[in-house]
């Protein structure tokens, strides 16, 4: 029978605030919150090795996948393809609080 790890379990409202804080990790996966200040970026332009999944909590975001500039607001997912060019920004006038899965982890 294979080992299995224990679930793991986080309150993300305690995070509320942190630029960016990875709250757990598995050799398969990473999840992390990060608040972005109100007309800030969140990132220089980036990519990363697997895919990468973004849950935008509270606020909204600016992300360029790819070509496309996408506007998304609290209770948005979006999915950027492993090896894809992207970037976010906060264009409102509150934080953006949001919550990304990187599979296999990057941090």
């Amino acid at each position: 029978m294979k080992a299995h790890e224990d679930a793991q379990i986080t309150s993300l409202a305690a995070h509320r605030g942190a630029f960016f804080r990875v709250l757990q990790q598995t050799a398969h996966s990473q999840v992390v919150v990060m608040t972005i200040a109100a007309g800030a970026d969140g990132w220089p332009e980036e990519e990363h090795r697997g895919d990468q999944i973004v849950y935008v909590i509270e606020g909204e975001a600016l992300l360029r996948v790819g070509g496309a500039e996408h506007q998304v607001r609290g209770g948005s997912v979006v999915t950027i393809p492993a090896r894809t060019l992207h970037h976010v920004r906060n264009p409102g006038s509150s934080p953006l609080f949001l919550l990304t899965v990187y599979a296999p982890p990057e941090y």
